[in-house]
């Protein structure tokens, strides 16, 4: 008579492990394959530039559409700058616009400096550049007054590594970056950074 074999089973211990890997497998490749998360409200902060914020000279923009004489960054050393990267037809510059107006109302007689570099990025791929005119009419339009100077080449943009608008940089009295903002900021976020900066 022959003796029946007996099928081996898998233990519970084995189980565990094999769920342990299969877990720790499919979230590996989800975190691989997940997108990174960007949203239009995005407060980033780095460190402060011992080298300080690059340096640049533009044109100015005239409320009138034409350019005048260049402003150049490191002349405002020893003074708070809020500087923003935009491009007039972008919306969440737009959605800004107000907010910035109302901060340099409270900060530019206190010696804060507000200097927004307008860029020639084209709304859309291979048309028109976005001009001095178009940012004059976005300056007009929302009733800014303070300086915005062009960036026909986007060489500013480049060299500080603007990949998404509107972008701020706040540069501090020694001429150093102390914190990078991009997207739409809530006016209490800026104003609080600031006050700290301009104490």
């Amino acid at each position: 008579m022959k003796k029946r074999q007996e099928k081996k089973g898998v233990s519970s211990g084995e189980i565990i492990v094999g769920l342990v890997i299969l877990v720790v497998a499919v979230w590996g490749v989800y975190s691989v394959l997940q997108p990174t998360s960007q949203t239009t409200t995005t407060a980033i902060t780095t460190a402060t530039s011992s080298s300080g914020a690059p340096d640049f000279t533009l044109p100015v923009v005239y409320p009138n559409g034409s350019t005048g004489p260049p402003v150049t960054l490191s002349s405002f050393r020893g003074k708070v700058v809020l500087l923003e990267f935009m491009v007039p037809w972008c919306p969440h510059c737009k959605n800004m616009a107000p907010v910035l107006r109302a901060l340099y109302q409270q900060y530019g007689p206190q010696n804060v400096v507000f200097l927004s570099v307008a860029g020639a990025w084209a709304q859309t791929p291979g048309g028109p550049q976005a001009s001095p005119s178009d940012a004059a009419q976005f300056m007009r339009g929302y009733g800014l007054t303070w300086t915005f100077v062009y960036d026909s080449s986007n060489s500013v943009f480049n060299e500080y590594g603007v990949n998404s608008t509107p972008t701020f940089f706040i540069i501090d009295k020694n001429g150093a970056v102390a914190t990078t903002f991009q997207g739409e900021i809530p006016e209490s976020t800026l104003a609080a950074e600031l006050n700290r900066l301009n104490a």
